[in-house]
């Protein structure tokens, strides 16, 4: 009785959005105390990376606390318009923010990560609605206007594209009028920032290839290697014991979640095919790998499950605290 007790807590929405305020608390915590230390680099091919976007410290946390608060009611809005999840959950809310604080130096700097982390997200949020409808064609043009428009800044949304080309495929809307909307969507920004004289073509450039793991020391390295290790292995688990529960979905449920699986597989791929830019996609992978796991606990909800979601909590929560001390 007392297991089944705590297990239902763990799912409430209460329960989430309060450790999702305890790791807000602890990035305070973490950027007030000085151990942040600034993302170097620019990466744009012709407008600047976000990470360079704003001078003053404070109003640059400020904004990437407004981005994870977007992320998460982006996460609630998946789950209430398009029941990703199929059961009443929020612990998703509460892996979400214990993922970011675990990896502390990205969850307080406004960067690129945050931005892919919101334009992605909303991304999905407008293709899941889009399955079988022959209107989805002005959905399927600001996808790919948002991804093209801020490769701008990082040439880390350019991976997206095709992602999201298959994703139309997934929902059952790929056809020549999606396909020349895509199109259209990729060129429209460019053609605007050239046309208005936002930017020329001598501002279009290859980015500065620096690995990321330059400006930070040997034991943050590993640290950081660590902690996406295990929430890329947290969320290859979750998939793979979420495989046979999905089958027995109908079509459209079928289609949403493999259309959220194939995004978040292609995150891991660009993570390890482009390894000097890994922490754009931190965030990104935190958000797929709370889904997934917030999916599987959701869906086989026994008595004890509360002591794998109190588990996870601890070693995000231990890797946050193993920052502040290394």
């Amino acid at each position: 009785m007392q297991a089944a007790f705590f297990t239902r807590i763990m799912h409430t929405r209460g329960f989430g959005l309060g450790v999702g305020i305890i790791a807000f608390l602890a990035a305070c915590f973490y950027f007030f105390g000085g151990y942040a230390e600034n993302i170097p680099g620019d990466r744009g091919l012709a407008l600047p990376s976000a990470n360079e976007w704003f001078a003053n410290t404070y109003v640059d946390f400020g904004a990437a606390m407004g981005g994870a608060v977007a992320a998460m009611i982006i996460l609630l809005l998946l789950n209430k318009v398009h029941n990703v999840l199929r059961s009443m959950t929020s612990v998703y809310i509460a892996f979400f923010g214990a993922m970011m604080a675990a990896t502390a130096n990205l969850f307080v700097q406004f960067y690129t990560g945050t931005v892919l982390l919101i334009i992605v997200a909303l991304s999905l949020l407008l293709i899941l609605g889009c399955y079988r409808d022959v209107k989805a064609t002005p959905r399927v043009y600001l996808i790919f206007l948002l991804l093209s428009g801020f490769a701008a800044t990082q040439y880390c949304f350019i991976f997206y594209l095709p992602v999201f080309l298959i994703a139309c495929a997934q929902m059952r809307i790929f056809n020549g009028r999606t396909f020349v909307a895509a199109m259209l969507g990729i060129i429209t920004p460019w053609w605007i920032m050239l046309g208005f004289g936002i930017i020329t073509l001598s501002d279009i450039h290859l980015p500065q290839l620096i690995s990321v793991f330059a400006g930070i020391g040997p034991e943050d390295t590993v640290l950081l290697l660590i902690t996406v290790g295990l929430t890329a292995l947290l969320f290859l688990t979750a998939l793979v014991l979420n495989l046979m529960k999905a089958i027995a979905y109908n079509a459209r449920s079928r289609a949403v979640n493999g259309v959220i699986s194939i995004t978040a597989l292609a995150t891991i791929v660009a993570m390890c095919a482009d390894y000097r830019n890994l922490i754009a996609y931190v965030p990104l992978l935190d958000f797929f790998a709370a889904l997934q796991a917030a999916h599987y606990l959701s869906t086989h909800r026994v008595d004890k499950s509360y002591i794998i979601i109190a588990v996870i909590l601890v070693i995000y929560a231990a890797l946050f605290v193993c920052q502040t001390v290394m």
